[in-house]
């Protein structure tokens, strides 16, 4: 178990990302509804070494209803990671396990 964040470091409805190693860029994206969270990997399916956001912790559309890649405007649902508009259309971000322990944002909760 790997503590990530605070969930309080995540606005409600927003993003944020993490780098739970401390190397270059963020390597998860967190996203949060209210008490639920969701993870991925900082990668778009369509090319493995593109980074989601376009800018630090901006991970949503404009409606913030969708991730978004900044690289090719590809939109996926928050809920499950699958793409549903974009060059990745049906491909999903790899999904990772989290949770909230007290305040603390956990990875690999089992």
């Amino acid at each position: 178990m790997t503590i990530l964040c605070k969930l309080l470091d995540i606005p409600d409805g927003g993003s944020l990302g993490v780098s739970p190693n401390a190397r270059g860029r963020d390597q998860i994206v967190l996203i949060r509804k209210g008490a639920d969270v969701f993870a991925y990997r900082n990668n778009c399916p369509h090319y493995d070494r593109a980074p989601l956001g376009w800018k630090k912790d901006e991970f949503l559309n404009k409606d913030q209803n969708r991730i978004m890649c900044a690289a090719h405007g590809a939109l996926f649902r928050i809920e499950d990671g699958e793409c549903v508009v974009g060059p990745c259309l049906g491909q999903k971000l790899e999904k990772l396990s989290v949770g909230v322990i007290g305040d603390d944002v956990v990875l690999n909760v089992s």
